[in-house]
């Protein structure tokens, strides 16, 4: 619920960007079976100037290269940077047998291989609510 009646309404009140900016955590869940698994992964919200920052950067590298066009491998993989530029850290991330230590190539490769983890991190940041 908003803090401010509609009587007080105010377009300043709905920015959520310094909430985005405070990661939240998402608990990751079983792609079939939806049972909650060890692992934890903070997230920005898409309001967060990170998530920005690397969207300007993309389109900048775009105009740079003269490119008029985006073929569907160019778009998932600016996808995925956006998606890991959101992720601050996680625990309990093993992956074929080893514990895999944080960082955004390591989050952006987890995202790449693994579509249901993309997916949950995607509705997850796309949620303003989870950032209020």
């Amino acid at each position: 619920m908003l803090a401010h009646s509609i009587s007080d309404y105010d377009l300043a009140s709905l920015d959520f960007s310094k909430q985005a900016e405070t990661a939240a955590r998402m608990q990751l869940k079983h792609p079939v079976t939806g049972e909650a698994l060890p692992t934890c992964i903070w997230l920005q919200g898409i309001d967060a100037p990170a998530y920005r920052e690397t969207l300007r950067r993309q389109i900048d590298e775009q105009i740079e290269q003269g490119r008029e066009e985006l073929k569907a491998l160019d778009l998932e993989n600016r996808h995925l940077q956006r998606l890991a530029a959101l992720t601050v850290k996680w625990e309990q991330v093993t992956y074929h047998g080893k514990d895999i230590v944080f960082s955004t190539a390591n989050a952006e490769k987890l995202y790449r291989e693994q579509v249901w983890i993309r997916e949950q991190v995607t509705r997850f940041v796309e949620d303003r609510s989870r950032f209020i």
